[in-house]
């Protein structure tokens, strides 16, 4: 099992490899250690530190990595996305069509329903509501 310093020591460099932010938090978070255990191990802390003042005092880092991550998950080709275009059409199109056979469906059920009250109330012969209706 790797001791705390090792954890800390490749978390710091797994961090800095991959762009990102570097903080004593971030660190501990990504070693998997209790926070507040990179101050037990001063010359990590101070590299740590120096490489987050490195971060904050040049304002053209702050938001570059996120945003180079952002742009390189979103590139998409052209043909994928008109594909993805023309099958959202397809499936909105078929919805409609399937809200319309639904709402034809709900309009049949209403009146099937009405003709069956109907029916019952004709050939009801001890209803107190009828009067001459013949069935």
């Amino acid at each position: 099992m790797a001791t705390v310093a090792t954890k800390l020591e490749n978390a710091f460099k797994a961090l800095l490899k991959e762009g990102k932010k570097i903080s004593p938090y971030a660190v501990e978070r990504r070693a998997g250690v209790s926070n507040g255990s990179l101050k037990n191990h001063i010359v990590l802390l101070e590299m740590v530190l120096a490489e987050k003042e490195k971060y904050a005092t040049n304002p053209a880092n702050v938001g570059v990595v996120k945003a180079q991550a952002n742009k390189d998950r979103a590139k998409v080709s052209k043909d994928k996305y008109q594909e993805i275009l023309d099958k959202n059409e397809k499936l909105r199109a078929e919805n409609e069509q399937f809200k319309g056979e639904l709402k034809v469906m709900a309009d049949k059920v209403a009146q099937m329903t009405w003709e069956l009250h109907r029916y019952k109330t004709k050939t009801r012969k001890d209803s107190t509501n009828v009067h001459n209706l013949k069935a």
